[in-house]
């Protein structure tokens, strides 16, 4: 059985997730600008409140199909791998079909239990979403589960292609009816680009005949009865997907809680959206990076679960370091950017010089929320599933109560939220990494990982904010707006990250060993004086 290198598949996820968050980040004011910032903020509800239902129904379907998946295959039996994914594929169309109703009945229900009764129509658009994503998380797990990686990423990009294209498109038709058409209407493309993205998935499911190869590869004549197969899917589907639902639950809590206390805080009724619609904002920034940390998790999990079950430690511990190294090389040049050039990113994306504070003083959120994803995957890679459980309820706990007490006050407000946000990823971070140390009996140099992101980082900052001024009066001096503001944003995004990845290479943190786990390719066309300093 062909072994698939983590750094290529790393870099084909990265690739596709990058993509995909960037174009998000650009309908978010495309769609802005068709339908309007107080209709945006009750869109954003709509889909918070479609993502937990998806998250129960199955979000959490992939990884455990993926755990099967690969635990089979590691021992040889990829014909139980293949009857996994068949079986996983008759429930989760039940399951998306019970789905798509309830959400459609309760729609209204929830809609104006939230206080955003224009969310009802695009929740009820956006229900048969439910059954096609329950049928998509089946075959994306088991591409997941034999590490194809490059039809994931490529399915993925489809999929928001058609999303953000049709979403506009329908948007525009229908906001001319009213308000809540355009809203349900920017919904309407997430339902189409699922669908697509079956379509393609399961052309190369046929083209490269993976079942004919899941029967030539066996190596195992002993079969498993479809109930053996169905209890050990229900065995691990239970505790990941309450963990997708209590890890997509924070933008819910955010949904119902914050609206009601900012009005408490002080800030007028005509604002409460408007400020909403920031933290909606902030959370969209944020994911473009975590985007990268996700393909990580996701090229990581097979192979820690078949290092797990062939009882191979030492390339058990050789993953967990190798995922911290490239968290830390993603989140900290991340935070950095972000804090220094949120008032630019906020104009660029938003067209706002308000609600950039968020990004300025909140980025650091980023850098736990990315820990913990990537310590969940390896402990349920290791069957820790319910300690993932448990961190993850702790963190949805305190960011409900907090979310209660610091945005009820005045001089806090939107900002409670964040700081809640960073509580509660910050206390499982700290329980999930004594938990790491105790089940491997090794301790994972966080400070040495540290030291060359953080170094890099900073040189990267203070070339940053030296360019950053004579720059910003080029643009008073010529009366520049928001086209030459992104300009300027885009070039100092573009010379921070060159800096980065120089400073990176002369201090060590980028070898040429990393550049060939991804292609060797990419060590032969660098420029010659960056071959030298490696």
């Amino acid at each position: 059985m062909e072994k698939k290198s983590l750094g290529r598949s790393f870099m084909i996820l990265s690739f596709a997730g990058i993509f995909i968050k960037i174009l998000s980040a650009a309908y978010v004011p495309l769609l802005t600008a068709v339908i309007g910032s107080d209709a945006y903020a009750s869109y954003s509800i709509s889909y918070t409140i479609f993502t937990f239902i998806l998250a129960v129904t199955s979000l959490g379907a992939q990884p455990a199909i993926t755990k099967v998946v690969a635990e089979y295959r590691a021992v040889g039996n990829s014909i139980d791998a293949l009857r996994a994914m068949k079986i996983s594929r008759k429930y989760m169309t039940i399951i998306g079909v019970f789905g798509t109703i309830i959400l459609l009945v309760l729609a209204k229900p929830i809609a104006l239990a939230s206080t955003w009764d224009k969310s009802i129509l695009a929740i009820m658009f956006l229900s048969p979403t439910i059954l096609f994503s329950c049928i998509l998380s089946v075959y994306r797990g088991y591409m997941q589960g034999i590490e194809d990686m490059e039809t994931i990423g490529i399915s993925q990009i489809i999929e928001q292609i058609i999303n953000v294209v049709l979403s506009l498109v329908f948007a525009g038709i229908l906001i001319k009816i009213s308000e809540e058409m355009g809203i349900a209407g920017g919904t309407v493309g997430t339902t189409l680009g699922a669908v697509v993205a079956i379509i393609y998935i399961i052309f190369i499911y046929e083209k490269r005949e993976y079942e004919e190869e899941a029967y030539s590869s066996n190596t195992i004549e002993k079969r498993h009865s479809e109930k053996t197969i169905a209890r050990k899917i229900l065995m691990y589907a239970l505790p990941i997907t309450l963990v997708a639902a209590l890890q997509n639950s924070s933008p819910l809590v955010d949904a119902m809680i914050v609206k009601r206390r900012l009005a408490i805080s002080g800030i007028p009724k005509e604002s409460l959206e408007v400020t909403y619609a920031y933290l909606s904002y902030f959370n969209t920034l944020l994911y473009v990076p975590l985007a990268l940390v996700t393909a990580l998790s996701t090229a990581i999990f097979p192979k820690v679960i078949s290092a797990y079950t062939c009882k191979n430690r030492k390339e058990l511990r050789s993953n967990i370091s190798y995922s911290y190294r490239i968290t830390f090389m993603i989140t900290i040049p991340s935070l950095v950017g972000l804090a220094i050039l949120g008032k630019e990113v906020f104009n660029m994306l938003f067209g706002l010089n308000e609600g950039y504070e968020l990004l300025m003083y909140g980025s650091i959120v980023l850098v736990f929320m990315s820990i913990t994803t990537i310590q969940n995957t390896i402990l349920q890679g290791v069957n820790k599933l319910y300690l993932v459980l448990y961190t993850a309820f702790i963190g949805v706990v305190l960011k409900l109560i907090l979310d209660f007490i610091l945005v009820a006050i005045p001089e806090i407000n939107i900002f409670g939220a964040v700081i809640a946000s960073f509580v509660s990823y910050l206390v499982p971070t700290i329980i999930n990494h004594r938990n790491l140390r105790k089940i491997f009996r090794v301790r994972v140099p966080i400070i040495k990982l540290l030291l060359a992101p953080i170094i890099a980082s900073l040189s990267m900052g203070v070339v940053i904010a030296v360019i950053r001024m004579p720059m910003a009066r080029l643009i008073n001096i010529f009366e520049g707006g928001r086209l030459m503001i992104s300009v300027e944003t885009l070039v100092m995004v573009a010379i921070g990250g060159m800096v980065y990845l120089l400073v990176m290479i002369l201090i060590g943190g980028i070898t040429k060993t990393d550049l060939d786990l991804i292609s060797p390719k990419i060590y032969r066309i660098m420029p010659r004086f960056l071959r030298k300093m490696m």
